[in-house]
């Protein structure tokens, strides 16, 4: 009996590791509680992963698990957006409600992803990486549903009540799956596609017949979601796989493998009629909104990427925008309650929404950090892929766009950024034998004596 409890207290999961797995699956099904199950809890709906954040910040302290190489980082980084948050409050007129949601969006995440890299380990990241193909299938499946089915329908609900999803071409949706809106599948679908990859070039990581099916789900839903983002996205995932396909015979023989594979998936796929309905959908939209930004891919990368940044560095300067106008007071949550209606009080995008709330010293500061930790894991990240583990190597794409571009303000883009962080961070640190190399199964403890155990 005592032996048996013993080996049930070595297989419960720690309470830290269930708090990683309650945040994720609330990243996921958020959006279903949102548009089907409570509508009218929508806005209080926005924060549910909030406490369960903080609660993974007290229990990393209080069991020891804090990421100490961090603590300089998150100490710097807390002491510089409540001290401007402080001045704010006093030298400035934005409101306190604000200023906590502020700190909310940006001093939250990153002590959470911290703690999640520090904590996870190979066999961790397995089983994310396997619950994430696993839930591809189902989330797929819902956006066909939601693509075929009309505007106004039941599966095509917005995330409050009477409201719908942004519109496509030809009378469909951008299906959003369980999300609250596309932006959910606009980062989910990398970040399985980094996985596929992976379980490719691991054939211990996930079942091959899971792979394919994951390779084929992702296909089907690029021209179901309509996102030219998820394009971009998968177009630097690619380049990511020919980096590493340079790295010696091996690690190009197995992005032929990738290729091959991919090819055979792609032209399964193509034939079912939902996919080339889709297909035409999304190239129009692809082409019509090109047009509209200068009409190529490069001029649309320009104007969506690079001069929002280069925009609004030179708007604050030419303004002498010193303190901003409050961090926290341009997010679309607070502009509601303070007008009533959504509107962009600092910007659409997320470099001008940091430099109006922030004013150009902090804003710059703010921001170099961001790029300089997306720089930095991307450098250990390539290191990693040359001695074989290229997970994070992999997530350099989301993980990048979520970090450096990503609105943090917005709940969805958050939680993205905190899991890719956290994976990318958790597989810088996989060291030793590759991934493919462990067993997939693990082995049943040898029954032991009790008095080796008294030993």
């Amino acid at each position: 009996m005592r032996l048996n409890s013993q080996a049930r207290s070595r297989k419960r999961m720690p309470a830290l590791k269930r708090l990683f797995w309650l945040y994720f699956l609330l990243l996921v099904f958020e959006g279903a509680l949102r548009k089907w199950l409570l509508p009218q809890l929508s806005t209080p709906l926005l924060l549910v992963r909030d406490p369960v954040a903080i609660v993974i910040i007290w229990e990393a302290y209080r069991t020891a698990k804090w990421p100490k190489q961090w603590s300089a980082v998150t100490g710097i980084l807390a002491t510089g957006l409540v001290g401007l948050c402080l001045v704010q409050l006093v030298a400035g007129d934005n409101p306190w409600f604000a200023a906590l949601y502020g700190l909310r969006s940006y001093l939250l995440p990153f002590p959470v992803a911290f703690i999640m890299g520090e904590n996870l380990d190979a066999e961790d990241l397995r089983k994310f990486g396997n619950c994430i193909l696993w839930l591809l299938l189902p989330l797929t499946l819902l956006e066909v549903i939601q693509y075929n089915a009309p505007p106004n329908s039941f599966w095509n609900a917005g995330a409050s009540v009477g409201a719908t999803q942004l519109g496509y071409v030809a009378g469909h949706v951008r299906a959003s799956a369980t999300f609250s809106y596309v932006i959910g599948p606009t980062f989910y679908v990398p970040l399985a596609a980094a996985f596929v990859f992976y379980g490719m070039a691991n054939p211990k990581f996930a079942k091959k017949w899971l792979l394919w099916a994951a390779a084929g789900a992702l296909i089907l839903s690029i021209p179901v979601i309509g996102s030219r983002t998820v394009a971009y996205e998968l177009a630097a995932l690619l380049v990511c796989v020919g980096v590493a396909a340079l790295f010696g015979v091996s690690q190009f023989a197995k992005s032929l493998q990738m290729i091959a594979v991919l090819v055979v998936v792609f032209g399964l796929v193509s034939q079912l009629p939902v996919f080339s309905d889709a297909a035409g959908s999304f190239f129009e939209r692809f082409e019509g909104a090109n047009s509209s930004e200068g009409g190529s891919a490069e001029s649309s990368i320009l104007l969506r990427v690079i001069h929002p940044i280069t925009g609004s560095i030179e708007y604050s300067l030419a303004e002498n925008n010193l303190l901003g106008i409050g961090i926290g007071h341009g997010a679309n949550a607070i502009t509601k309650l303070l007008t009533g209606d959504v509107t962009f009080l600092a910007g659409e995008d997320e470099a001008s929404r940091i430099m109006v709330e922030f004013g150009w010293p902090c804003g710059l500061a703010f921001m170099l950090f961001r790029f300089l930790l997306a720089i930095m894991i991307a450098a250990k990240a390539l290191s990693r892929a040359r001695e074989g583990q290229p997970l994070s190597w992999l997530l350099v794409s989301v993980t990048f766009m979520t970090l450096v571009l990503g609105g943090v303000d917005q709940p969805t883009v958050q939680g993205f950024m905190v899991i890719c962080m956290a994976f990318s961070l958790a597989g810088l640190k996989q060291v030793g034998v590759p991934l493919e190399s462990m067993p997939t199964k693990i082995r049943r403890p040898v029954q032991t004596s009790s008095h080796s155990l008294a030993n």
